[in-house]
């Protein structure tokens, strides 16, 4: 909620006003009770205010494209990229990546629908060395 400077001096304003009416009715209500002796049954106001509307708290909202908890690790010798596939809008991509930087942003910012299948390191022939994530399964 943003206000502008002049708004929000009208609502201070407004908000002294209103505390100030709140401590007249308080005295007034005082004054009654030490006539009577006793506490006067007092009936709630005939309106709903807005400071006694009760509002259920807001839940977190989750992401949807959450993606898994999977952290991978540096290359070894005989490893040259990480060869990353994920299906996107129905479509089925792949990519390779020399850099674990490059890996590690689809990973953590994943595009909208993108959804990570399978993660492994190919050698300088582009054969596969090692899965390291597999979510085809």
């Amino acid at each position: 909620m943003s206000a502008s400077p002049e708004e929000l001096i009208a609502i201070n304003s407004l908000l002294i006003q209103r505390e100030a009416e709140l401590a007249r009715v308080h005295i007034t209500e005082s004054r009654i009770n030490e006539l009577l002796g006793e506490n006067y049954p007092f009936e709630a106001p005939s309106v709903t205010l807005p400071s006694s509307i009760k509002k259920k708290a807001a839940k977190p909202k989750k992401s949807k494209a959450k993606q898994v908890a999977f952290k991978p690790r540096r290359l070894n010798p005989d490893e040259v990229a990480y060869q990353i596939t994920w299906t996107e809008k129905g479509q089925t991509s792949e990519q390779n990546a020399t850099d674990l930087k490059h890996l590690n942003s689809l990973l953590h910012e994943p595009l909208p629908g993108m959804k990570l299948l399978k993660v492994q390191t190919i050698d300088i022939d582009g054969a596969p060395v090692e899965t390291l994530y597999d979510a085809t399964f």
